[in-house]
């Protein structure tokens, strides 16, 4: 296991898990492509092809042992914010299991506990402030023979954005 990461969250090591939920493995089961969860019989294909396993501290063969146990601590690892949704472990996966699906549905319910990265935050509220993720530089963008950035009507992606929630995700309803 490793001792450092490079999110926020740090190693296991040490660590004592609170007792089993089984309510948690129902409601994860309850998740897009957790109804297979339970197939899961940890031959770690997933991991063995993950293109971040080495940043992460904890494996995706280990992330769904965790759900099969119910250990809600699985919403602390930062392998949940690490995906980079690539999909190789759905795809190795000989069990079926709809993997990627399934860490999309705990990167919600982290996020709606209050364990988002810093970096996503700020990411979100940028979106929100100004329509954009960073704004772009007129050199970049000459470098690469654009035009320059048209302005449009930051009310509208905000009206947008307030449809869809974006800025309520913390709240328990769907």
């Amino acid at each position: 296991m490793m001792t450092e990461s490079w999110g926020q969250f740090k190693t296991f090591e040490g660590k004592k898990f609170e007792a089993l939920d089984p309510e948690f493995t129902k409601e994860v089961s309850t998740l897009i492509g957790g109804q297979d969860l339970t197939a899961c019989f940890q031959c770690a294909k997933c991991s063995a092809g993950c293109p971040v396993s080495d940043k992460v501290n904890i494996q995706i063969h280990e992330v769904m042992r965790m759900l099969v146990f119910g250990f809600k601590d699985v919403l602390d690892t930062d392998m949940i914010w690490l995906c980079t949704t690539c999909y190789t472990c759905q795809e190795r996966c000989p069990q079926g299991i709809d993997i990627t699906d399934i860490l999309f549905g705990l990167k919600n319910m982290a996020f709606r506990a209050g364990k988002a990265p810093s970096g996503y935050l700020s990411a979100r509220q940028g979106l929100y402030d100004t329509g954009r993720l960073y704004p772009p530089t007129e050199w970049e963008r000459e470098d690469l023979e654009l035009d320059p950035v048209p302005e449009f009507n930051i009310d509208d992606t905000k009206k947008l954005l307030d449809k869809m929630g974006l800025m309520k995700l913390e709240d328990d309803t769907q």
